[in-house]
């Protein structure tokens, strides 16, 4: 790996803003969720807790991009409150028809979420204290039931998405079923298990089948459709809302009329699973579910920050290069031609600096444009010449134009012009190209990586060829300066 004089520079240079993540724990936290007990849960939530204020802390983010970011971040802190509050979201997912609405009021003893017979009855994310159970070893939890739409209504795109995102917000999820599981059903599950969420199968409307039917498609979901994705004790069967079924009813006078009557719920195998699962591993799935949440909102967080200041430095690093292309255009002295071209880039790296938020002194700017000049190759020893002979003629040019009093004028601004113009665009070109390779430096925290200043330096050169960046320079400078 290519170095140079500039990193050996007394000023620090820190890793990239950011760099600390929260995926380190993720696996020691997922090992802890598989391991019951009250003191290891605990200790996961506080690792969990400080990571998660590490990783706030590690943002250092400019006030502008607190404002662009400020979703993500409320996001965040609404984790670590989550954290603080013990709360668990448990998550009724599925396709429409299945009974989750149904599945959440049996488990709460009373109708507070929307069911009918209409497709698609629930239409938008729903939530609702659990308040009745009370899980031990986790007694201090909050818990929360949670209603989606359906991930197949027609036309409900964005229902589907809002069901998504509730599950990746889920700290246990009810997949629930109501017969044998379609393929939608089964990739879905098997999208879940990859963002390593717990899930409780429900196998709903178990009172429409056959017991020889019901077994049947019992066997085959855990032999075929759910093996590998959930365990069989998490196979849970229930009718929440079971049909009616015809009673007759004695009248006082002896008679008999047949009534139709709703039996109670099947619902208590599955409100004991939860509260066995939530007691035994509550406090290691909300501290796990919380870092995979977090580690992908900090991942979109460090994604803004990058466009941000990607766009900001190109911005900058278009700017100089004008200035430059411009200051060279106009100047008839060769050294300070040179000189002030110098002075440009040096300019534009520390105004970088300040953008990546990595200290860079004025010596190690000298050297890292010293060194990215030479790196240009015979390229940029070409343009130098082209730049220091053109000068040249221009100094010439003024002269005639003094000794003649004025008489050539005309004839010498058409050459200077153009002459300048082409000096321009190479000195232009050069800083954009030496812009771009200290922007690369210093994202990577003060180094060039293995790919080495000069293959930095001569890529970013053929890239800025072949997207017509030369001709866009052209265009821009044209437009500044005037023959």
């Amino acid at each position: 790996m290519e170095t140079t004089d500039a990193e050996a520079d007394e000023t620090p240079t820190p890793a990239p803003p950011g760099a600390e993540a929260v995926g380190p724990l993720l696996d020691d936290l997922e090992r802890a969720a598989e391991v019951a007990g009250a003191e290891g849960g605990a200790d996961a939530v506080e690792r969990a807790r400080e990571s998660l204020k590490g990783t706030l802390d590690a943002l250092r983010l400019t006030p502008e991009e607190e404002r662009a970011m400020a979703p993500q971040l409320d996001r965040l802190r609404d984790l670590a409150r989550k954290l603080d509050e013990a709360t668990v979201e448990i998550v009724a997912f599925g396709m429409v028809s299945r009974g989750k609405s149904s599945v959440l009021n049996a488990l709460l003893g009373r109708e507070t979420f929307e069911v009918g017979a209409t497709h698609g009855t629930t239409v938008r994310r729903g939530a609702q204290d659990w308040v009745e159970a009370e899980p031990g070893g986790f007694p201090d939890a909050r818990l929360i039931l949670v209603d989606t739409p359906g991930i197949d209504e027609i036309g409900g795109e964005i229902r589907e998405a809002q069901a998504r995102e509730a599950a990746r917000r889920a700290d246990l999820i009810l997949f629930v079923i109501s017969g044998d599981m379609q393929r939608l059903e089964v990739d879905a599950l098997a999208e879940l298990r990859r963002h390593r969420k717990p899930i409780i199968l429900v196998f709903n409307q178990v009172d429409r089948y056959p017991d020889a039917d019901r077994d049947a498609i019992i066997a085959k979901l855990e032999e075929e459709r759910v093996n590998g994705l959930v365990r069989p004790e998490d196979v849970i069967l229930c009718a929440a809302r079971p049909d009616p079924t015809p009673v007759k009813v004695r009248m006082p006078d002896g008679s008999t009329r047949t009534e139709w009557e709703r039996p109670a719920p099947l619902i208590e195998p599955l409100r004991a699973r939860i509260l066995d699962v939530l007691g035994g591993e509550g406090k290691a799935l909300v501290a796990l579910n919380t870092l995979l949440a977090a580690g992908d909102l900090h991942a979109d967080i460090l994604a803004g920050k990058v466009r941000a200041r990607e766009e900001e430095a190109d911005r900058l690093i278009w700017r100089y290069a004008l200035a430059k292309g411009a200051a060279v255009a106009v100047n008839p002295v060769p050294v300070a031609d040179l000189a002030g071209g110098v002075a440009v880039d040096v300019a534009m790296l520390l105004a970088l600096s300040k953008v990546y938020g990595i200290p860079l002194t004025r010596p190690a700017a000298v050297r890292l444009v010293r060194d990215m000049t030479l790196a240009l190759g015979a390229t940029g020893l070409i343009h130098m010449a082209t730049r220091l002979i053109g000068s040249g003629v221009k100094a010439s040019m003024a002269g005639l134009t003094v000794m003649s009093g004025g008489l050539a004028a005309p004839l010498t601004a058409l050459g200077y012009g153009a002459i300048g113009l082409t000096q321009a665009v190479a000195g232009a070109t050069a800083s954009y190209v030496i812009g771009h390779a200290a922007g690369t430096y210093l994202r990577q925290g003060g180094q060039w990586g293995p790919r080495g200043l000069k293959t930095v330096v001569q890529d970013l050169l053929t890239q800025a060829r072949a997207d017509s960046i030369v001709d866009r320079l052209r265009d821009d400078l044209k437009a500044r300066v005037k023959p």
